[in-house]
């Protein structure tokens, strides 16, 4: 079975109508994400469409919108979200909430802790966007090892950075993508130097598209795996086990 640790239907559904009545043919599974009310319904309505697929909220650090927390508490509380997140930090461009100002890190700050303690007090798992602010997470190292589950979405990291997370006693899964099509040095240092029980796949469809084409497809989680297991030097027939157990590992579900 392929799993997918990160996609956004509604971004998918826009790029390719009608894609859920067309959904790969063969055994999958994922992990949508959504960061507004609005994002969050019309992702379930496609998410009953689909083959078994997990849902998730989050207040994204691109938008630390705190008016959507009573929302994600609410999720949490009647049990329809299987993870939080995406949450992070993010700090890379110029905007007012991507820059380091204080501003932004207030904001992101805030932001992230209310996930961390929600997720915590809900026993979820928690999706992480990071993105040049490995050093910021690290500052709430003792919040994050009291977390069920911490998944780096499409780990943009060094793996020095990677194992440091895991010596903190955080536990973190790291989860790997298009980036690796495009042969990126950090993502197969980090893949080919973590544990194995560490690693998962993901497209972050319709996101990061491989070189040539317009958006990430679902179907493309293959040629991820297949990159991933020819990084690793074994077959992807082998990987595909291990991926699966992991993804169940990190989301909490049963095996």
């Amino acid at each position: 079975m392929y799993c997918d640790a990160h996609i956004h239907l509604v971004d998918l559904e826009g790029r390719e109508p009608g894609f859920a009545s067309n959904t790969p043919r063969f055994s999958w599974r994922g992990a949508a994400v959504s960061h507004d009310p609005d994002e969050f319904f019309r992702s379930e309505a496609i998410r009953a469409k689909m083959p078994p697929t997990i849902a998730g909220f989050g207040i994204h650090p691109q938008n630390p919108d705190m008016g959507n927390a009573d929302f994600l508490t609410s999720l949490c509380d009647e049990k329809k979200i299987q993870f939080i997140g995406e949450a992070g930090f993010d700090f890379f461009g110029n905007g007012l909430l991507l820059s380091r100002n204080p501003e932004a890190m207030r904001q992101q700050t805030e932001a992230f802790l209310f996930q961390v303690r929600l997720a915590l007090r809900s026993r979820l798992p928690l999706v992480v966007h990071l993105r040049k602010a490995t050093d910021v997470f690290m500052e709430h190292g003792r919040e994050l090892r009291e977390v069920p589950s911490v998944i780096f979405h499409c780990w943009p990291g060094r793996l020095e950075e990677a194992t440091m997370i895991l010596k903190k006693g955080i536990n973190a899964y790291f989860s790997f993508g298009t980036p690796l099509l495009r042969d990126s040095k950090h993502a197969i240092e980090s893949l080919t130097g973590l544990p194995r029980s560490r690693i998962l796949s993901e497209t972050d469809a319709p996101w990061q598209p491989p070189h040539g084409f317009p958006w990430t497809r679902l179907e493309h989680i293959i040629d991820v795996v297949d990159k991933m297991a020819q990084v690793l030097g074994t077959e992807p027939e082998a990987l595909e086990p291990l991926l699966e157990r992991n993804f169940s590992d990190a989301y909490l579900l049963p095996r």
